[in-house]
């Protein structure tokens, strides 16, 4: 009985032995198969360089070592403007090695396949310039846990710092937390960042700051190398100041269009003016959905804030929602692609907005020939001079590449149906922005008198045509707000239900030349 005992305990311990010394090397093995997918994803990035690459697999624990430098085009279009101590910083190598302990409990008490930990080694005159702002501190850390199925997360944490220079230069960053949970292969991940705030003092020439910034997303892989998935943003304050803004170039309406990317700016800096001294933007959000139905693609966007102070004017609520249906995938990739390959290039914004616009001609053309759908579900405003109101559709049918060729052709497949409700005073900013940019005043000829005729006379050119059009039928005023219903069908517009007149009536065209000077209605309308 004691000898079938002992046999019982001889066996049990040779398993245990056997888990406890074979386990770990089964566990290395696999865990070099995830670090050397992990490896390949990143070698396909289109700002990454892989040097160097070693893997030392051990019993218990292993050791790899890259040496990985961005690309020369890594910011290719940017990188002039950034300071000289982040361009140095980015164009020097980096070493990363990843310490590995493999075994069941190598993270923590829940069985795992590997816990990772990353070390950054940089050169020395990189160290030196990040020492500034992070000390002895590592200023990137990362952990990897890889579970026995293979799939992992990520924990990646920029810590915070307040640097501060005697040039009055002061940087206060509190960090940045980010969780990455990923599947088995790398099929899908989700992800969750979180940022307190960033508070800089640019000594005499402004601040800037933003807090509490939050995104979470979930991305997968679909038929095609477009991702897929969901994502929101939230930033709870953004604002800039600057104490001079002589040589400020930068405008809403650009800051605008960056963001959102949208040609809405135009509508927010109606006179086209220099941005104020400050800007701040409360609550603002935006999210989008990108969804797969078998070649096609279905997106949704969405963007918004709460409020907006643009020097003395206050902007907002604003609300967008549009979506797009039915893209063509293949044309999607294709875009993608080469708007990749442009960000590499060194292009101004016009030679960047040329390019993509052939782009879209080109490797796009599938996107206009495939029935697509383009829906404004919300676009909403509020502005000191009222609220803008607008939403609908377009999208095209049976349409042709050769088409594309003649505009009438194109109309003819066009299909779209907008309502539109904008206060008169909106148009009329929006005009008097597009002439100031056709006019040159010369200050020492009366330049503010004459500008504010110039003015005047759009106001009132705006205001005939407005009370022409609803005359007609084509529009409908109310309490200074402009509305109608917008149909386009069969290459005719309809307004308002009636068909909109291309050849112009007979009419006699007022002279504006006649039109009294603004300051002569200014003079009139103040007795």
């Amino acid at each position: 009985m004691n000898k079938r005992i002992l046999t019982i305990i001889a066996a049990i311990v040779a398993v245990i032995l056997l888990v406890v010394l074979a386990l770990p090397c089964y566990l290395g093995v696999k865990t070099q198969q995830s670090m050397d997918e992990q490896r390949d994803l990143l070698a396909k990035s289109s700002f990454l360089i892989i040097d160097k690459q070693s893997y030392q697999r051990g019993w218990f624990t292993s050791t790899e070592t890259m040496q990985i430098r961005f690309k020369p085009s890594f910011f290719a279009g940017i990188q002039q403007q950034l300071p000289d101590n982040v361009r140095t910083v980015l164009q020097q190598p980096i070493t990363v090695v990843n310490h590995v302990r493999h075994g069941l409990f190598a993270g923590s008490i829940r069985p795992v396949r590997a816990h990772v930990e990353t070390e950054l080694r940089f050169t020395p005159q990189a160290q030196q310039i990040l020492a500034r702002f992070f000390g002895q501190e590592a200023p990137v850390k990362l952990e990897n846990t890889i579970n026995l199925s293979g799939s992992g997360q990520m924990h990646v944490v920029i810590p915070k710092f307040n640097y501060e220079e005697l040039s009055g230069i002061k940087i206060n960053w509190q960090g940045l937390d980010s969780t990455i949970d990923y599947a088995e292969d790398f099929n899908s991940y989700d992800s969750h960042t979180v940022s307190p705030g960033l508070d800089m003092i640019l000594s005499t020439k402004g601040r800037a700051s933003y807090q509490d910034l939050q995104f979470t997303s979930h991305t997968e892989h679909g038929k095609t190398s477009l991702a897929l998935g969901n994502s929101d943003l939230s930033i709870k304050d953004i604002t800039f100041i600057w104490n001079d803004t002589a040589d400020n170039n930068i405008r809403l309406d650009q800051l605008v269009n960056l963001v959102t990317n949208l040609q809405i700016g135009a509508f927010i800096s109606p006179a086209g003016n220099n941005m104020p001294t400050k800007i701040n933007i409360q609550n603002l959000k935006l999210s989008t959905s990108t969804k797969e139905q078998d070649q096609w693609i279905n997106s949704q966007g969405k963007f918004g804030f709460e409020r907006m102070q643009y020097g003395n004017d206050v902007y907002g609520p604003l609300d967008i929602d549009a979506a797009a249906e039915h893209l063509d995938a293949a044309s999607l990739v294709a875009i993608n692609n080469k708007i990749t390959q442009l960000s590499t290039q060194n292009l101004n914004n016009d030679q960047l907005r040329a390019a993509i616009v052939s782009a879209v001609r080109n490797e796009g053309l599938g996107l206009f020939t495939h029935d697509p759908l383009i829906k404004l579900n919300t676009f909403n405003l509020q502005m000191p001079q009222g609220l803008i109101d607008i939403h609908g559709n377009l999208g095209f049918k049976n349409l042709l590449a050769s088409d594309m060729q003649q505009l009438s052709t194109m109309l003819n497949k066009t299909e779209s149906e907008m309502d539109f409700a904008i206060p008169q005073a909106i148009m009329e900013n929006f005009a008097i922005s597009q002439a100031r940019a056709l006019f040159t005043v010369d200050a020492s000829a009366g330049g503010a008198e004459a500008l504010e005729d110039i003015d005047q006379t759009i106001r009132l050119m705006i205001d005939s045509a407005i009370k022409s059009m609803q005359a007609k039928g084509y529009i409908q005023v109310s309490n200074g707000i402009v509305k109608t219903h917008l149909k386009l069908i069969n290459g005719k517009v309809y307004l308002n239900g009636k068909m909109w007149n291309i050849e112009p009536e007979p009419e006699t065209e007022p002279d504006y030349a006649e039109l009294p000077a603004a300051s002569a209605v200014a003079a009139s309308t103040s007795h």
